[in-house]
């Protein structure tokens, strides 16, 4: 081989090593399961979590919250992390009984109280908070779904929002969605912050937080003393004009609002779904796909249906025949594209961990997150619309 040759495929390799990927590289933005699907699609979400658990070096920090949990691979996959030397530190409800939730309390315990504090010389814990973290509510719950690292796959200050727990119902029985920010330093600092205070199950006097951080902004639940006009989702709805979308935005100079909602009820699902029809009928384009609604809630929106305003379909699906639904939306997620505050060409998705119930606003842990971006929204439609062909039938005309 020439001298010039050797040197130019030395530098195409080096060039190619530079370029590849880091094993593990944690990718940004959003993925979603497929219940109906292949087992590897099932289980994308839990997966997703459960490879940046894997990547988490000697040294690191994981920070997990989940409503539920009952995968032995999560199970195993954060117990290898702490005996490799991570500080794994995860909060769950305290209703989750389950054989792997004991055994990584077991395990992740294990040496706690030697030194008074919550964790041991390993830096790790397992807890269930007795009630809601962070309010003091003991029949409210730690409903939050947050996976937090401070490095993995090659990237620091990795976290994750989502809709589903570390379980199997989360990925058999219902479509999820889970959004990664990666290098997000002060976003991940604020997640750690407050996962600390939910691992210390107390009242907290100021537990609503928002943090921004470039296109992200998270919220942080319960917003204890809320009411419909201090509601998050109902201000943002507000700030929502129907026409005057331009920019590529909207469809045909008007708004477009898109809905995934799992359970949706009380005065809350009311007072939000009647502001829906609102913006319907002062021009907005509104459609919705719902997973557990009220009975009252359900009414409203299927009347506007069958009157031609909004687009609506019902995600339910009994697939043993046993009365009961056993496959339905579980996201909670919104989109908006159009003219949103002062901007006429506006790209949002806001998704997370809370339901459209009065007790997910100012009972629970709950943590929300809006993305102003456009390839974010795009990607979102494109599962909306899956569901809607795939997961969902029509309501009305």
């Amino acid at each position: 081989m020439s001298t010039k040759l050797l040197a130019a495929t030395v530098s195409v390799l080096v060039a190619s090593t530079l370029l590849a990927p880091a094993a593990g590289a944690v990718a940004e933005g959003p993925i979603f399961n497929n219940p109906t699907g292949t087992t590897a699609a099932k289980f994308r979400l839990q997966t997703h979590v459960e490879r940046a658990i894997r990547n988490t070096p000697r040294g690191g920090t994981i920070l997990i919250a989940t409503y539920l949990m009952d995968r032995r691979q999560s199970a195993d996959a954060l117990i290898a992390a702490r005996n490799r030397g991570v500080n794994v530190r995860v909060v769950m409800d305290d209703e989750i009984d389950t054989v792997h939730s004991r055994r990584l309390q077991r395990v992740l315990n294990r040496d706690n109280g030697r030194r008074g504090q919550l964790w041991g010389p390993d830096d790790s814990f397992a807890i269930q908070c007795q009630g809601a973290c962070r309010s003091g509510a003991a029949k409210k719950n730690m409903h939050a779904k947050f996976y937090a690292f401070s490095r993995t796959g090659g990237t620091n200050n990795v976290v994750m929002v989502s809709s589903a727990n570390l379980n199997r119902g989360g990925a058999t029985l219902g479509w999820n969605d889970l959004f990664t920010m990666t290098g997000v330093k002060s976003m991940y600092a604020k997640y750690r912050q407050i996962h600390d205070e939910m691992a210390r199950d107390r009242r907290d006097s100021k537990p609503y937080v928002v943090h921004r951080q470039g296109r992200f902004e998270s919220q942080f639940f319960p917003k204890q003393r809320a009411s419909r006009s201090s509601d998050p989702t109902y201000q943002t709805l507000n700030r929502v004009r129907c026409h005057g979308a331009n920019g590529g935005a909207g469809r045909g100079g008007r708004t477009a609002i898109n809905i995934s909602m799992f359970w949706w009820s009380g005065e809350r699902g009311m007072y939000l779904a009647r502001k829906l029809l609102q913006l319907n009928r002062n021009g907005c384009i509104v459609s919705v796909i719902y997973g557990a609604p009220s009975n009252q809630v359900a009414a409203l929106l299927r009347k506007s249906a069958w009157n031609g305003g909004i687009n609506l379909y019902d995600s339910r699906r009994d697939r043993n025949r046993d009365g009961q639904a056993d496959l339905r939306v579980h996201t909670k997620y919104m989109l908006i594209n159009g003219k949103y505050g002062g901007d006429s060409s506006s790209w949002q998705v806001f998704t997370g961990s809370q339901n459209w119930v009065r007790g997910s606003l100012t009972g629970g842990d709950e943590v929300s997150l809006q993305v102003t971006s456009r390839p974010a929204y795009v990607r979102y439609m494109r599962n909306w619309n899956y569901v809607r062909v795939h997961g969902a039938r029509k309501i009305g005309r």
